[in-house]
């Protein structure tokens, strides 16, 4: 009988699949700040719009809707834009999928530049895409890359690890440079001081990624949103899959993106716990990135080897992330929290050194 490998396309045999952050098992007393969740619940009105619906056996039984318009209507109407502007998706990572899927023959060029997602490479080799991973600094600066033959452009903003945002300045000249489609993945932007939204009305070949997961709260539903011109939209709703929003899921994003008021909550405490953050581990000799998001990347002070700090850190109850990406090798990603776990977390790094 042969192997079931034997079936497989050789660009599946031949890659390594996407590595998520460690999930602490149920029950198990630990500070999670590996994986970028929000500190907070979300808005309390999620929690009485989904209880509303499970209430209602005859909508349970029922298909959701199929394109999730009034998700699609509420996200336009907050984000300044027209419904036939926006999609949705199980999680912004199934939207990168359909980007790929609508957009890039086998063997065109994905680039983006490294370190990023690391979800992007994984995603382009399953696709059959040439990968073209670009270094994200030049003598100092941030590298302005060739475009030539590039079909697809993956530009996380603000940047995953590192924190930094990309200026509207640069992401307008790559997007006029590039006879391809520029993705902008705004994951992270609601903790920025910018975001490249207002770009979509520019560009025809411009589109920028939102999740639910990380300022709403929302990581366990898996709701994503993608903006971009109407006539990009009506292509990309013709790959994703049908019903790929679950009523729940629904439910639950359209209360929390209707409740702006709690969002800004979530978002104010999360940069004043990151300042905050920042400056005590700089009081311990850190070196820590500039973050516009809800995580902090740091070198550990000279003669402390951030594997082994991430290492007793678990031991201590925290966990935090660690890239063996050579270009990453030398620090931790840490999500920001509740000043309670920021406080024990400085109290474990300082028994620890």
């Amino acid at each position: 009988m042969s192997s079931g490998v034997n079936y497989t396309r050789s660009e599946v045999r031949q890659m390594a699949g996407y590595v998520p952050g460690q999930q602490p098992s149920p029950g198990s007393r630990i500070i999670k700040l590996n994986t970028n969740e929000s500190p907070l619940p979300p808005s309390p009105k999620v929690a009485v719009a989904i209880t509303d619906v499970m209430r209602n056996d005859s909508i349970m039984r029922r298909y959701p809707d199929p394109q999730s318009m009034e998700l699609r209507r509420i996200a336009a109407r907050i984000s300044g834009c027209q419904s036939s502007q926006v999609i949705a998706g199980n999680g912004s990572d199934e939207l990168l999928r359909v980007v790929l899927d609508t957009f890039v023959e086998k063997d065109e060029t994905v680039a983006f530049f490294s370190p990023s997602y690391s979800l992007y490479p994984v995603l382009t080799r399953i696709r059959g895409g040439r990968i073209k991973s670009l270094p994200l600094f030049q003598e100092g600066s941030i590298y302005q890359p060739d475009t030539d033959g590039i079909k697809l452009f993956f530009l996380t903003s603000p940047n995953a690890p590192l924190g930094f945002s990309f200026s509207n300045d640069y992401i307008r000249e790559l997007a006029q440079r590039l006879n391809g489609i520029l993705v902008v993945d705004e994951a992270y932007a609601d903790f920025a001081g910018d975001n490249a939204l207002a770009l979509v009305h520019e560009f025809d070949n411009l589109i920028i990624l939102r999740t639910l997961s990380k300022s709403y709260g929302l990581a366990s539903l898996r709701v994503g949103l993608g903006f971009a011109v109407s006539a990009l939209i009506e292509q990309l709703d013709k790959v994703r899959d049908s019903y790929n929003l679950d009523r729940l899921a629904q439910i639950g994003a359209q209360a929390a993106l209707a409740d702006q008021d709690y969002l800004q909550k979530t978002v104010s405490l999360v940069i004043k716990e990151r300042q905050h953050l920042s400056a005590a581990l700089q009081d311990l000799g850190f070196k820590v990135e500039p973050s516009q998001a809800n995580f902090v990347f740091v070198t550990p002070p000279q003669g402390c080897l951030a594997v082994d700090l991430q290492a007793a850190l678990e031991k201590s109850g925290f966990l935090v992330r660690y890239f063996s990406n050579p270009d990453l090798a030398h620090g931790l990603r840490i999500t920001v929290g509740l000043r309670s776990e920021m406080d024990q977390l400085i109290d474990a790094i300082k028994n620890i050194g």
